[in-house]
């Protein structure tokens, strides 16, 4: 969760509000509140509108968490009994819940109150008795250095604004037809919001929020560590190629199509170094199942940077299987450097570096990385789209995959590859924020999270 929600939640007493309509998250957030402050026994929630089994039911992880909740009288069934942490308030009178609630604070020391949600038992008051329970809640809950949060589905309402200390509301829109949720942070009394908003997901409902993307010096994990996190089960099948990410892999139905052509389009906020950081893990694969990459540089990236950034993934005795397609020779880096011959070459350089490459290992399977920087070197800015309609038939030949890397300003080809690409993924950044789409086939907003060796995808449901 936010940075600034969690130091907030970790004061010694507090009242907190969350607010959203429905199905925005706000009692996955609650709970997610209560896993972070690794609350087992000292809590008390009270729900009025599921029943605690409903609630072990669509949030599984709660078992293993805090035990499956027990009946306070054994002699009552677990459905309506109850239970000791979990309070099934929904048929109960609001005095005798208040009342609860109030002996909670007096006789647990600094206790974890969830009320799901503050609206069900409001509804049942005028407004100045409203008003002054709200207040003897918050007396009770400092004088027994409890936690206490609100959970209310109508955000319009501010009864309870002033009296709070701290206000998050969620809220859910969509982008170019897929759904984004987002966190505002209204109010933290004593903690300094260095950002308004964040984005976050539900997934295995559980909470969680992104922080936006900053430029990192990401370095991918040295070999040993590799063997580690590498994919176990191969990286291909009869008809797919894996990505390196099971759950992109999930949704495009297996990975990327053997003989296919993959188009990764960068929005125009995502550097060339992002693309680096996401296939760094199939070339990795690649080469470490002894498979051939041809990599031509997109954006003008030089080949020592590129080495530089790659080779810690590389086993030492398979480097050669990596190929960097460039101008001319480079010091130090005749293992990995093929040399682009002169114009009056009869084949198209990248065709005729990926026949040699498959030829001297045909039984092996062939990445072709494409940036489109020497593609318009070689064919002009006017002659590119026909220059490529022949080259990239020729390149199927040769390649087991192909993946194409296009900056958003590089208009004409990013138009042709969208037509002609098997798949379309994109790498986008929203409100700050930094994700990957599959446009063809449709899928899923997946955020791109960074740690200190490898990047990973989460899905923003």
């Amino acid at each position: 969760m936010p940075d600034e929600l969690m130091r907030f939640i970790q004061r010694d007493t507090y009242s907190l509000l969350i607010k959203g309509f429905a199905g925005t998250g706000k009692t996955t957030l609650a709970l997610t509140i209560l896993k972070a402050l690794e609350s087992k026994n000292n809590f008390f929630y009270i729900s009025t509108r599921i029943s605690p089994k409903q609630l072990f039911q669509y949030y599984p992880w709660l078992a293993k968490f805090v035990g499956q909740p027990r009946p306070a009288n054994p002699a009552e069934a677990p459905d309506h009994g109850l239970m000791t942490s979990f309070e099934d308030a929904r048929l109960d009178e609001p005095e005798s819940l208040f009342e609860r609630i109030t002996n909670q604070l007096m006789d647990i020391k600094s206790p974890v109150i969830i009320i799901d949600s503050w609206d069900a038992i409001a509804s049942f008051m005028d407004k100045e008795a409203r008003l002054n329970n709200e207040r003897v809640l918050q007396t009770w809950r400092e004088r027994a250095g409890a936690k206490l949060i609100f959970i209310s589905e109508h955000p319009d309402d501010t009864t309870l604004d002033f009296l709070v200390d701290g206000i998050v509301e969620l809220k859910q829109s969509y982008y170019e037809s897929v759904r984004v949720r987002e966190i505002f942070l209204l109010k933290l009394r004593g903690i300094r919001i260095e950002r308004p908003s964040y984005i976050y997901t539900l997934d295995n409902s559980v909470f969680r929020s992104f922080v936006p993307y900053r430029p990192i010096k990401f370095k991918p994990a040295a070999e040993p560590y590799r063997k580690k996190i590498r994919i176990s089960n191969g990286i291909a099948t009869t008809d797919y190629i894996r990505s390196g990410y099971p759950v992109l892999d999930s949704s495009l139905g297996g990975g990327f199509p053997r003989k296919g052509t993959v188009l990764l389009e960068l929005d125009p906020h995502v550097n060339a170094v992002v693309a680096m950081a996401f296939l760094e893990r199939i070339i990795s694969n690649f080469i470490f199942d002894n498979n051939p990459v041809l990599f031509q540089p997109f954006d003008w990236m030089d080949p020592h940077a590129i080495m530089d950034y790659l080779e810690p993934s590389m086993p030492a005795d398979k480097k050669d299987l990596f190929k960097i397609l460039w101008m001319s020779k480079v010091n130090g880096m005749a293992d990995n450097i093929i040399t682009m011959p002169g114009k009056k070459q009869r084949a198209d350089p990248i065709v005729e570096a990926l026949a040699k490459m498959k030829q001297k290992r045909p039984d092996k399977l062939l990445l072709n990385i494409m940036g489109t920087d020497m593609m318009q070197r070689s064919y002009g800015r006017k002659g590119i789209r026909s220059g490529m309609e022949n080259l990239l038939s020729d390149i199927r030949t040769s390649a087991d995959l192909s993946i194409a890397v296009v900056s958003h300003s590089q208009g004409e080809v990013l138009e042709y590859l969208s037509e002609v690409s098997d798949m379309h993924l994109c790498l986008m950044m929203i409100k700050d924020t930094l994700f990957l789409q599959s446009l063809v086939p449709a899928s899923t907003l997946y955020a791109v999270v960074f740690d200190e060796h490898q990047i990973g995808l989460e899905p923003v449901v």
